[in-house]
């Protein structure tokens, strides 16, 4: 299907003579066969996200010929990553419908990709992060589609719990996808709007809100508001969460990146440390911010090739005692709000 699309997009440009030269439309579809006392709202959802799977391929198809045209080699992960960041829903149309006896939902999703408003050097360059938000996004389906598989085959109670929670999985899913590709396409401002909505919403407990403060912390550290997005960072650690759903855990690799641009070495190599541990020690990236605050914290243990360091070792983070003040981190904050109001003087 992919080569025909492409073989099909390859003949449109020469018959057009004007290839990529306006916002590309795709439409995509997904269909959700209804099972006995299967939930309306999750057919519709599974449709959904079924059809946004496949509008994603058929975007890959436009963006792996546009990147031709600009003489970049991209490997299918990179087409699949921008594809997610620039393609566009316009419009959703879900249509219930009994055939044979079954019911099922069908799902058609209009979407623009404008090739125009690609900059493919820039999103290149920033791959390594919109990757780990596409991987975010891929993890997140990934438990959707594993709770629907249980949700199809229970019964009775444990079926009710499972569509009342995967009712909300889908909802909130919806959001911070939209909220990573708002963020993958600049538009931070967009994202903190909803996830605002997100957070002061009671309901919205535990792993899920958690995620909704780390994403938003994301959005602020995308826009180098780097208080807001510790504050929100630290609010997402603390929120009980289960990081085999949600990855919370990035939250503290972002603190360590964020201690690390104001040189304080010892809190940054802590944070990059517990990030690295929660990584499962595979994170290459990770592994060489970790290396140079350790560097920077430590300069004597490096000199003398001393490879243990103590866990709290001349760290300047409080140890113990909730109400123990971070006076670094205190005058840190102060010392950049000032020099912000100063040049916005």
């Amino acid at each position: 299907m992919r080569k025909i699309w492409g073989i099909l997009l390859v003949i449109s440009c020469l018959l057009s003579g004007v290839c990529m030269a306006a916002p590309q439309q795709i439409t995509a579809t997904g269909v959700y066969v209804m099972g006995e006392n299967d939930s309306p709202k999750i057919a519709k959802d599974a449709a959904r996200q079924e059809a946004m799977r496949s509008a994603v391929e058929k975007a890959g198809v436009y963006v792996e010929s546009y990147s031709r045209t600009q003489n970049m080699q991209l490997t299918a992960d990179d087409i699949k990553v921008i594809s997610g960041a620039v393609m566009k829903v316009l419009q959703e149309q879900a249509v219930p419908e009994l055939s044979a006896g079954v019911w099922k939902y069908t799902v058609t999703l209009t979407c623009e990709v404008d090739t125009d408003k690609i900059d493919l050097k820039a999103m290149m360059d920033n791959r390594k992060e919109l990757e780990k938000l596409q991987q975010e996004r891929d993890a997140l389906k990934k438990q959707n589609e594993e709770l629907l598989g249980k949700y199809r085959k229970a019964q009775g109670q444990e079926k009710k719990d499972l569509e009342e929670k995967l009712e909300s999985q889908y909802s909130l899913q919806d959001v911070f996808d939209r909220c990573a590709t708002y963020i993958q396409q600049g538009e931070q401002r967009r994202a903190i709007f909803e996830l605002n909505k997100v957070i002061s919403d009671t309901k919205v407990k535990d792993s899920p809100r958690a995620y909704a403060y780390y994403l938003r912390g994301r959005a602020y550290y995308e826009r180098n508001m780097d208080t807001e997005a510790l504050e929100d960072f630290d609010a997402a650690s603390a929120t009980p969460h289960n990081d085999n759903i949600y990855p919370v855990w990035r939250a503290y690799y972002y603190r360590g990146l964020i201690y690390s641009d104001r040189e304080q070495w010892t809190l940054a190599y802590e944070e990059l440390k517990t990030a690295w541990e929660a990584s499962g020690r595979n994170d290459a990236e990770i592994e060489a911010a970790m290396q140079r605050a350790r560097r920077h914290a430590y300069p004597a243990a490096q000199r003398e090739g001393r490879h243990h360091i103590p866990s709290n070792g001349g760290s300047k983070r409080p140890s113990s005692g909730k109400d123990a003040i971070n006076w670094e981190k205190v005058v840190s904050d102060v010392l950049i709000d000032v020099i912000r109001q100063a040049s916005k003087g």
